[in-house]
């Protein structure tokens, strides 16, 4: 029986995290022999981006914490900055917060309703599996400083106040009990609001001063508070990946957010292990990066370069309660997005917004498994892939990307074709090929005419949203 990708990965994480081509001895002499590194960008750009996160194609980003419970103040708005929004005198969120809540009524007074009373770690480890997810990540900390994990140099976290939980330390345990879905974490630099950075929190409505909740007093916002709490992060989870943040949020004075200095640790801490595993960072830590963040948008153009499409599936990052199924991207949309991202050498990290209790919402879940069930008959021509030399046939209708896999050329239409599907007669393929539809038994006839390649259609395609025909380069044995 063939081994699908998904068991490889979980009998590899089982092995301590990473895929090992090689015996546990071996992989320890060769990754032993790289120096350490050194907390220059000279040094970390010597970092090869993990061979995992190559291959994985496709994750679930998580916004939740304090935020998810206004959820927003109308459709259009991102809930996870409802704070700041909230925080400029006259616009709409700052007269929707005085009229729903009272102007003596502050953001922190929202952290007690942050009650995850419903959150269960292990069933969203299971949606995410059957999302076809390699990996998440979950924002340990968003921009309003309250942090999902306990910390020595600040209360402000979810186990001092609101769920009294280790909201990031559940889910991780629950990823590696199972051994699925990798797990990874965001971590934003700045905050809004926080006296150490040069902004102390106020009344909004009285522009009075006053305290945030559980925040200990520093002098040195990088050094005292933000480095210390990545340095928490990283040694008490080992995250897979570390995804930054609002490092637009700087201190008064715009001094460096000094990242070379846990990214080197970071690094460090997993090459210097009896099994060691591959990590990523992304780009926000100004200073080196792993990959590129394309929010919201894509990347027009094949790159050689590792890069991610971050996106949400309606407008909000976080739980918007004021959003209509309208808003939300189709799944036809979302999956075209997928095998656009991936034949051009990125990854899609696509986000859900819990509710302030811990459930995801349907539709939320709907999406997660619809691309899910395209996965389970399209994934070969998607995780481990490669691109091809160019990404896509412009003009096409439907359209078409490529992606190489071992021994294997895939071409993903996206739609359901009919009849004949024609082709460039540069693609690769010979007179020894065999070429296949996935999720379809058999091969199809296929003929070189006119300088193309026409392939005959079944009548009954496996996908209304698009579909995969492969073609095998080297004959299998019967």
């Amino acid at each position: 029986m063939a081994v699908s990708r998904r068991q490889f990965l979980g009998t590899a994480t089982a092995l301590g995290g990473a895929v090992l081509l090689a015996s546990p001895g071996a992989a320890h002499a060769i990754t032993g022999s790289i120096p350490d590194y050194e907390p220059t960008r000279e040094s970390l750009d010597t970092h090869p981006v993990a061979r995992w996160y190559k291959d994985a194609k496709f994750g679930v980003f998580i916004h939740w914490g304090v935020y998810s419970v206004p959820a927003g103040s109308g459709r259009h708005i991102a809930s996870e900055w409802y704070l700041w929004y909230q925080s400029y005198r006259g616009t709409d969120q700052w007269k929707y917060h005085r009229d729903t809540y009272g102007e003596d009524f502050v953001y922190d007074d929202f952290i007690p309703r942050f009650t995850a009373e419903n959150y269960d770690p292990d069933s969203w480890v299971r949606l995410f599996e059957q999302a076809g997810a390699e990996y998440f990540v979950l924002t340990g900390k968003h921009h309003d400083g309250f942090a999902l994990f306990p910390s020595k140099v600040t209360d402000r976290h979810s186990v001092a106040y609101g769920p009294g939980r280790d909201l990031v330390g559940e889910l991780f345990a629950a990823a590696r009990k199972r051994c699925t879905v990798r797990p990874g974490l965001y971590y934003s630099l700045g905050e809004f609001f926080n006296p150490a950075i040069g902004r102390p929190m106020r009344n909004f409505y009285t522009d009075e001063e006053i305290p945030l909740v559980g925040y200990k007093p520093v002098e040195d916002y990088i050094g005292d508070y933000e480095l210390k709490q990545l340095y928490e992060v990283i040694d008490r989870y080992d995250p897979e990946l570390l995804w930054a943040d609002g490092q637009w949020f700087r201190p008064t004075g715009d001094p460096p957010w000094r990242s070379e200095e846990p990214m080197a640790h970071y690094y460090n801490q997993a090459k210097n292990r009896r099994r060691p595993k591959g990590v990523v960072v992304n780009d926000r830590f100004d200073t080196h990066y792993d990959f590129a963040t394309y929010e919201q948008r894509t990347n027009p153009q094949m790159d050689p370069r590792k890069w991610e499409c971050c996106i949400t599936m309606g407008y909000s990052w976080g739980y918007n309660k004021w959003e209509t199924d309208e808003d939300y991207k189709t799944s036809k949309f979302l999956i075209h997005l997928l095998a656009d991202v991936v034949s051009k050498n990125g990854n899609l990290l696509l986000n859900i917004g819990p509710r302030p209790d811990g459930t995801i919402p349907g539709i939320m879940q709907e999406r997660l498994r619809d691309i899910g069930a395209w996965l389970d008959v399209n994934g070969p021509a998607i995780y481990g892939s490669t691109p091809w030399v160019r990404a896509e046939e412009e003009g096409a209708q439907p359209g078409i990307r490529y992606t190489v896999t071992p021994g294997a050329f895939n071409v993903i239409v996206l739609g359901a074709p009919g009849g004949t599907l024609s082709l460039p007669g540069d693609i690769p393929i010979s007179a020894t090929s065999r070429v296949r539809l996935l999720g379809r038994g058999g091969t199809l006839t296929w003929t070189r005419e006119d300088g193309r390649i026409h392939i005959a259609v079944p009548s009954r395609l496996p996908s209304d949203f698009a579909n995969t025909f492969t073609v095998d380069w080297e004959r299998r044995r019967a």
